[in-house]
């Protein structure tokens, strides 16, 4: 039995430990902070199988310059945080060509078509199948023209084979009568879920890796040491440095330094997302929606209603600007006019979101023992049991049914 450690107790990391573990190894995972806490908790939780076309995507060259220079729009770049960006923004405008567009969104889907069964697989595994709603998600437009310049888009990912239907603003109120009752059209996505509470689906995870004999450390990762074919341990902040035979780096956000430790330069920044939770929303909601216009999404979670979303370009160690998140639950009362916005309890992440819109999934160049599993952006969740089985697969060293040379941590 050999013992691994992955370094990040997220929804991603929890899952590459389940997966370890069931593959017969001694796992530690190692989490500084408190479980369930970190980016998927500050999302709208959505399994979102057919969000492959990458942020680069047709038409946002032209409005990129106006949200980031807006403190409060859906796109915005902290002025402190400008030059240390600027190599993923020059990576990120290469990347929105049109081919780039095509090829990036067959990776990414290569990866998302099988997510939502791995995600049925590992839950049913594990006695969990209730973390999942059954009703798929909708996307709710203010006019046909707003549809119609999503539609190419929309056949893209139909092409790709997911599941995308076009219905009116009637047949929308019909299956969520809390919308609003002016909505023009809006569009289903079957193959879609979300689940019941982000933070008490990464909370049962991690129950389940410590029942059958797992190990959380509630320590931070600092760096590694090195020997002469990879990684000969991982330094922690109490000053442990923890041996291995393997190590898996799913940190998120912070996955990029460490990496560096490795000498691996992998372009990938941090981005803030904000979620509100109304505990007391006032209206019942069955389907977890996206506003196209206003960009942002809201679902029924067990502990209260999430109204989620905005890219903020920031260091990891910025303060949150919560203006951020009460916009966008001033925004969501146009999506349900009966929407009660108090009591409200904030909460950000930072995903991790390279210049591709790719994940980082591999081992490390020049140490072999070293597995990254990072860069997911906002597909933490959606990717988390195809990310297990694939980081699985490459610990063994059996090849895995994807081919892994578009996720690579050098490609960059």
């Amino acid at each position: 039995m050999s013992h691994i450690v992955v370094i990040g107790g997220g929804v991603v990391g929890i899952s590459c430990a389940l997966e370890l573990q069931d593959d017969g190894h001694q796992v530690t995972v190692l989490e500084p902070g408190p479980i369930g806490e970190g980016a998927s908790w500050a999302s709208c939780g959505s399994i979102a199988v057919s969000e492959v076309i990458p942020l680069s995507k047709p038409g946002i060259m032209m409005k990129a310059p106006g949200w980031l220079l807006d403190p409060l729009g859906p796109l915005t770049l902290r002025a402190s945080s400008a030059l240390g960006v600027l190599p993923w923004f020059l990576r990120f405008a290469a990347n929105a060509r049109a081919s780039r567009i095509k090829a990036i969104s067959e990776d990414i889907a290569a990866l998302t078509l099988p997510a939502l069964a791995d995600l049925q697989v590992m839950l049913a595994r594990y006695g969990l199948a209730e973390l999942l709603r059954s009703t798929p998600v909708m996307e709710l437009y203010d006019s046909p023209e707003e549809l119609a310049h999503e539609r190419g888009l929309q056949d893209m990912r139909r092409a790709l084979g997911f599941q995308i239907d076009e219905i009116t603003g009637q047949e929308a109120k019909e299956m969520e009568p809390s919308i609003a009752s002016n909505f023009a059209c809006a569009t289903v996505f079957r193959d879609w879920r979300s689940v019941v509470d982000t933070k008490r689906f990464v909370t049962e995870l991690h129950r389940v890796f410590t029942e059958r004999g797992g190990t959380v450390k509630p320590l931070r990762a600092t760096g590694f040491l090195r020997n002469g074919s990879g990684a000969g341990g991982v330094r922690t902040d109490s000053g442990e440095t923890i041996k291995a035979d393997q190590y898996v780096l799913a940190a998120g956000a912070w996955s990029k330094g460490l990496a560096g430790d490795l000498g691996v330069s992998i372009q990938m920044e941090g981005v803030i997302g904000y979620q509100t939770s109304l505990t007391a929303p006032g209206v019942d909601v069955t389907h977890a929606m996206v506003y196209a216009k206003g960009g942002f999404g809201i679902t029924p979670y067990e502990s209260g209603l999430a109204v989620a979303g905005s890219i903020e370009f920031a260091g990891l160690d910025a303060q949150p600007n919560w203006k951020r998140a009460e916009i966008l639950v001033e925004k969501a009362k146009r999506v349900l006019p009966g929407l009660q916005t108090e009591p409200a309890e904030r909460r950000i992440g930072r995903r991790p979101l390279t210049p591709d819109t790719k994940p980082i999934i591999g081992t490390v160049p020049g140490a072999a023992n070293v597995i990254l599993a990072t860069g997911h952006g906002q597909l933490g969740l959606t990717l988390s049991a195809t990310t297990g089985k694939l980081v699985r697969s490459l610990a063994a060293g059996r090849q895995p049914n994807i081919d892994m040379h578009a996720y690579r941590a050098d490609r960059f």
